[in-house]
Formats: structure tokens, C-alpha cells, sequence
């Protein structure tokens, strides 16, 4: 198992087992998995995402029969689900798994219209994280193989903005807090095997104007950082570990404190700080959590019945509620979440992009811009290797971006 994508879907199965031993026995390796995931469904056995994802590991296993009836489950309990290829290899050329499949897809809205708002002509760069500068209306994207960031300026020029004088490793999610003209990137080494014995996760800040490296801020306690988001003026940057399941903050000073504990977000990952600054939203395995941020209490957000928001990528506030990008429990969807006035809920999902779209290729995060959401919609995360090289590097698609409208 290999890429960003297909780490996220160990996490999603609940770390059951370990990246080591899924290589050396996957079909055990998925049998624990659906010990586990049967586990949480005698607690919740109404909850489509938990049928997905044992549909999911009884994939792995090989067990067609199995997973399909495990789908049947999805469709009935559940909307938005639809399993993508990668991570369903196995049973994939079944017949009883596509008839499933495609009832669910059948249910599916079609919503594809997201004109490409640019494109990238570094197939090398495996992109994950993308930030938009409102002040200059320029891009930053973030690459996992070619550790390094690029910035694409308003007129579509694309120049190095960060590279090996950063010695950063693979760049997973940025920020960007325009007022303080910073930009924040997550720089790690885990996702790939050999750098993952002696880990090295840090959040690296840059002065936007001038590229200048401010910080680098190492989080040894972290397993495999992977997002980045700020607070409202700049008072705190929080990051997400999804090797761990931990959330930690780092205050303006450059000190680190653990905010949500190692292991109680399994596969922590995109993150939203409310407008008043008072509760993190946090994207995890099987829904999403929001954090307390003077308490520091962990609660489960409420999500409507039959509506999914897990294996949620990137995360981002937006009016009243949440935008997120989901490629784990469907190809690609980009989904907009209402929220309660108290914020402790969701009222309401709607599908902005479907999976539909000819551009979408593993798509992760995501901007939002004045003019909409800034999808980055092609990456090609998967190809990368445990040992840090491309895998089919002619079939790495261009990164894309695509722009989402956004209901106003």
C-alpha cells in the first residue's frame, strides 16, 4: 500500500494494524480490520460509514461476496458513498461488487460543473496542499515527491518558492495568514518507509513576500503531521497527526502543546477554526470532532441520518459552516456542511463537485478564493512509493486545480 491516499484508508480502518504489517500480510492485516470495524458496529449499527469501511476491509481480504453485501448495507443506511478503484483492487473486476457499486452510484447527484482554473506541467510534483494569497490572488502548492512549494502567480507564471535550502520533506498541508503576510507548511517524513523509522514532523513558516524561512518548529511527538490551519489573528497554528491521532497547537511564540491526545482522533486530518476563534473543527476516520479551544473537551459532531462527512481531506470554514473535500469513501467529492447555531452539529450536506468531473484524479484540498472553492483535483498522491520514488511516473496525471462555485 503506498501514497498519501492509500495511509489515509489504513487510518480510516482504524489502525488495526501497522504500514509493516499490512506489507509483509495484507490479507491478515485486513481481517483485523474487519474485527475491528465489526467491533464499533455492534455500538452503531445503523452507521453507513462503518459498513463502507467494513466493506472496505473485506475487500482487502478478497472476500467479493462479502463486500458486496457489505455495500447493499451503504445503500440502504446511507448517501454519498461510492467505492473508488485504488482502494478496492481486489474484488474490483467481481460481478456482485460492480452490480452493488453501481446502485450506489446510481443514487449519486451529478454535479460537475468546476471550470480548470490552472494547471501545472510538474507531473513530479505529487501536490497535497494548496494556499491562496488574496492580497497578490496567487497560489501556493505544496509537493509530497518533489518537497518543495511552488507559487503560481495571478498571471498563471510559475516560479520555486521554497526548496532545498528549506530542507523541507514531503509538504502536506499549508495556510496562509494573509495579515501576518505568513505562510505555514506541514513538512514530513513519514510517508514513506524507510524515513518513517526516524521520523522528522515539523511546521515550517515562510514570510510570503520575500520566501524567507521565519521558523522551524519540530513536533517530535507527533507519528505522521499532516494539516495545517490558523487562528483567527494569528494567535495560534494548529496541525493534525493522522499517524497518531492527536491534534497539537502551536502558539505565536513557537511552542508546542498537545491539544487533542495521541489515539483519540484516529486518522485526524483536515482542520477549520470557527470565525470567533473558539472551537477547532476537526476532520477524522469516521466523521468529524470539534474541539473546545478553552476547555480543550473533545465532542463528536452530529451529522443528519443517512449523511456521511468522513474521511474528510481538507477542511475549511466557510459562512455558517464547513467545506470539505472527501476522496477516501467516494472518488471525489467536495461537500458543503451546514452548521447549528451552536456549531456542535451538522444540519445539512450538499454536494458542490461530484465525482463526475473528467478532471478529478485523487483530489485532496483545497483553497477558498473570492470567487470560490480552489480544488486541487488531480495529484497523483498514490504513485508515491514507500521508498520515495514515483510509481508509473507516465501515468501521473498534471496537477490540477480546479474552481468550485460556492453558494452564496
Amino acid at each position: 500500500m503506498r501514497g498519501m491516499r492509500a495511509l489515509l484508508a489504513v487510518l480510516v480502518l482504524l489502525c488495526a494494524f501497522s504500514l509493516a504489517t499490512h506489507a509483509q500480510d495484507s490479507t491478515e492485516a485486513a481481517r483485523r480490520s474487519i474485527d475491528a470495524v465489526q467491533k464499533l458496529l455492534r455500538e452503531r449499527p445503523a452507521d453507513p460509514t462503518l459498513w463502507f469501511f467494513l466493506a472496505q476491509a473485506q475487500g482487502a481480504a478478497g472476500d467479493a461476496r462479502a463486500c458486496a453485501a457489505s455495500l447493499d448495507r451503504v445503500n440502504e443506511l446511507g448517501e454519498g458513498f461510492l467505492p473508488p478503484r485504488d482502494l478496492f483492487a481486489k474484488v474490483w473486476d467481481d460481478a456482485g461488487f460492480q452490480a452493488a457499486r453501481a446502485r450506489l452510484e446510481k443514487k449519486l447527484p451529478r454535479l460537475d460543473f468546476a471550470p480548470v482554473a490552472f494547471e501545472l506541467e510538474d507531473r513530479a510534483l505529487l501536490p497535497e496542499g494548496i494556499a491562496h494569497d488574496a492580497k497578490t490572488a496567487s497560489f501556493f502548492v505544496g509537493g509530497t515527491a518533489g518537497r518543495r512549494i511552488v507559487r503560481v502567480f495571478a498571471d498563471r507564471s510559475v516560479a520555486e518558492f521554497a526548496g532545498a535550502a528549506a530542507a523541507l520533506d514531503a509538504v502536506l498541508g499549508l495556510a496562509l495568514d494573509g495579515p501576518r503576510r505568513t505562510l505555514y507548511a506541514v513538512s514530513t517524513s513519514a510517508i514513506t518507509e524507510p524515513a518513517a523509522k526516524k521520523a522528522r514532523n515539523a511546521i515550517v513558516s515562510f514570510d510570503v513576500d520575500t520566501g524567507r524561512l521565519l521558523r522551524r518548529v519540530e513536533v517530535p511527538d507527533a507519528v505522521q503531521l499532516n494539516d495545517v490551519t490558523v487562528a483567527p489573528g494569528g494567535e495560534a497554528v494548529y496541525t493534525s497527526d493522522s499517524g497518531g491521532g492527536a491534534v497539537f497547537a502551536i502558539s505565536a511564540e513557537g511552542r508546542v502543546r498537545t491539544l487533542v491526545a495521541q489515539g483519540q482522533l484516529r486518522g485526524s486530518n483536515g482542520l477549520a477554526v470557527s470565525p470567533d476563534g473558539k472551537r477547532l473543527y476537526v476532520a477524522h476516520s469516521t466523521g468529524l470532532a470539534v474541539v473546545d479551544l478553552a476547555s480543550g473537551e473533545v465532542k463528536r459532531v452530529a451529522v443528519p441520518a443517512r449523511e456521511t462527512v468522513a474521511a474528510i481531506d481538507g477542511l475549511y470554514a466557510w459562512q455558517d459552516g464547513l467545506v470539505g473535500v472527501q476522496n477516501v469513501t467516494t472518488p471525489g467529492r467536495v461537500i458543503e456542511m451546514t452548521l447549528s447555531r451552536d456549531g456542535l452539529a451538522v444540519t445539512r450536506v450538499q454536494t458542490l463537485l461530484s465525482h463526475h468531473h473528467s478532471s478529478l484524479d485523487e483530489p485532496t484540498t483545497g483553497a477558498i478564493g473570492p470567487d470560490g472553492f480552489y480544488l486541487l483535483a488531480a495529484t497523483g498522491v498514490s504513485r508515491l512509493r514507500p521508498d520515495g520514488r514515483i510509481d508509473h511516473p507516465e501515468t501521473v496525471p498534471k496537477p490540477t486545480v480546479l474552481r468550485v462555485p460556492l453558494p452564496r
